[in-house]
């Protein structure tokens, strides 16, 4: 009798067929996810960034060479050239443009300098940080490559953006452990505009603590930052004497600056003062003369209204400085509602519509007139294009105020986790924020390029923000309390002779 065939259920025909669907399907995903996952790790890549950054670069070359000058840049030009330097600018940068311009008969060196320098210094602190982090990495360099904050200040022949760069690789060197080369941008940084040292004292401290022979005691270290902070202070004046500057008393803008805007306020303070009578001043000449956001008028406006020239200053140094004294004594309250006036102009914070602050405050736009046969290509495609751009962006970008906040935040948020990097990011993000800060006293003109190396320390800040340190043991940068404050941490709160003990008890017997 042989054996009847029994048919299976159809849902137990259908089975096999189904169960191999998920199968397929998971296969499916599990491709698709490292399809994702390779593209994420080539978007975050090094190779990646280094690549866009370097087009970047050269697109702004092509489209800027020589480099913008306003007339401030073409005189520090004409300084460097003829070797006849003065103390209104700074000899060092007007040395680097003149011998830049003798040996290639063009600015363009510095310009490719510059850009190099801005372009490499991000991707250089971001290191090879890759996937979630890479990514988060590539954005921060999209906005400070996209805003005209950054390039359209930084194609300008400026020492306010030698200055930021000198300082950007500062703190690039000091990651790579090389304090004596970061000390040496941070004299270059303070001899390209001397009031640098505001920025440059904050990252003395780093510079110091990337010697380990000066970490040995707590007094080492101290002399040590004291002796580089004089050194900074001191080498403005010596290379001055050593160019035999000629003296023009660029503190005069300041003082004229001041005495007028305590005038405004205070007219009562205009009785008795010799300036008046010696400059034919009244209250009518100062309506015109004083503008709480430049001191253009008064040293460069017209002359039969009561403007003065540089010399004018000089010639009157003594008693000016005499009635500047008087009206800061007599009265200070003028004096710090004129000086807070100027400082929230000088940030952008008063009129963003203002018709000034965006023709002047914010960029430069050209080569100003000149003989040296300097001229902008402007016809070409890619200018055009990024002159499109930087007019298309709105001007809030490029002021001053923005940047101050931001760095004020990103120095918060450094002193919170100054144990894992030693202190680095606190101290570039509190650098630019004491930059800015250190213009409430001095500032005499409302133009963001003040601002350029605020501006930049951010990005810097939150580049070493994205990129962990290089090694979760003691750096070199590190003082011994965040060095001993790590090693607590990996150990569970506990020194490493404790640790020892525990593990001691730990042990069977």
């Amino acid at each position: 009798m042989g054996r009847e065939g029994r048919a299976l259920p159809e849902v137990e025909q259908a089975a096999p067929i189904s169960a191999g669907l998920p199968v397929q399907a998971a296969a499916v995903a599990s491709d698709n996810a490292s399809v994702w996952n390779r593209l994420l790790a080539r978007l975050g890549s090094w190779h990646v960034r280094r690549g866009l950054t370097l087009v970047w670069g050269v697109l702004l070359f092509v489209a800027f060479q020589p480099g913008l000058m306003s007339n401030d840049s073409l005189t520090m030009l004409w300084q460097g050239q003829t070797g006849e330097y003065s103390d209104w600018h700074s000899p060092f940068f007007s040395f680097v443009l003149g011998k830049a311009f003798l040996l290639t008969g063009s600015t363009w060196p510095v310009l490719a300098l510059q850009l190099l320098g801005l372009a490499l210094g991000p991707v250089a602190l971001l290191g090879g940080v890759a996937g979630r982090r890479g990514l988060a990495a590539l954005v921060l360099l999209v906005v400070y490559w996209v805003l005209p904050s950054t390039w359209a200040v930084g194609v300008t022949l400026w020492k306010d953006v030698f200055n930021a760069v000198c300082l950007l690789w500062a703190v690039v060197l000091l990651t790579r452990g090389r304090p004596g080369w970061a000390f040496a941008c941070l004299i270059a940084a303070t001899l390209t505009r001397h009031n640098a040292i505001t920025a440059s004292m904050m990252l003395v401290p780093m510079v110091v603590a990337r010697v380990p022979a000066l970490m040995k005691d707590r007094v080492r270290p101290v002399i040590a930052g004291v002796l580089l902070l004089a050194v900074l202070a001191g080498a403005p004046g010596f290379v001055e004497r050593a160019a035999s500057v000629r003296k023009t008393w660029i503190g005069g803008a300041l003082l004229v600056f001041d005495v007028a805007g305590v005038y405004s306020r205070e007219p009562a303070a205009m009785e008795g003062s010799p300036l008046m009578e010696r400059w034919q001043w009244d209250a009518a000449s100062l309506v015109y003369l004083y503008d709480a956001r430049t001191v253009g008028r008064i040293l460069w406006g017209d002359p039969t209204r009561g403007a003065l020239t540089p010399g004018t200053l000089l010639e009157a140094k003594e008693p000016l400085t005499r009635e500047w004294l008087r009206v800061v004594r007599t009265y200070p309250g003028a004096y710090l509602r004129h000086r807070w006036a100027s400082y929230v102009a000088n940030l952008g914070l008063v009129g963003f519509s203002d018709i000034y602050y965006r023709e002047v405050g914010t960029y430069h736009r050209d080569i100003d007139l000149n003989d040296q046969g300097l001229k902008l290509r402007k016809h070409t495609l890619v200018h055009r294009g990024f002159a499109a751009m930087r007019e298309a962006w709105p001007t809030v970008v490029a002021r001053g105020g923005l940047w101050l906040v931001l760095s004020v935040v990103l120095a918060g948020v450094g002193w919170r986790r100054r144990a894992r990097d030693g202190g680095l990011m606190f101290c570039v993000a509190a650098s630019g924020a004491i930059y800015a800060l250190a213009y409430l006293p001095v500032c005499v003109s409302a133009e963001y390029r003040f601002y350029y190396w605020t501006a930049i320390s951010t990005f810097a800040a939150g580049a070493l923000w994205l990129a962990p340190p290089a090694s979760r043991k003691a750096e070199p940068g590190s003082s011994p309390m965040f060095s001993r404050a790590r090693t607590m941490s990996r150990n569970g709160g506990a020194t490493p002779r404790t640790a020892s003990a525990r593990h001691e008890l730990r042990r069977p017997a």
